[in-house]
């Protein structure tokens, strides 16, 4: 999945809402689960075995099941 053709396709209301929840207090608290290089290499090329392991590891998290459900919401 190209992530820049994603978020592309939202609409500004729904883009608004995504960008807030990193704003968050889950959000803050999963900061460091990861390099920046790490998230970038995994949503820049597509690579559905490294963004599968990223969500496993945040859905492993109290802050990321609640960050989950924020997305959900969200995105309703």
């Amino acid at each position: 999945m190209d992530v820049n053709s994603f978020a592309a396709g939202l609409d500004e209301a729904t883009r608004a809402k995504l960008g807030a929840l990193g704003a968050t207090d889950a959000a803050r608290a999963l900061e460091g689960m990861f390099s920046e290089a790490e998230l970038i290499r995994a949503a820049g090329s597509g690579d559905a075995a490294a963004m599968k392991d990223i969500l496993r590891r945040v859905l492993a998290t109290d802050e990321g099941k609640k960050l989950a459900q924020m997305l959900g919401e969200a995105m309703k």
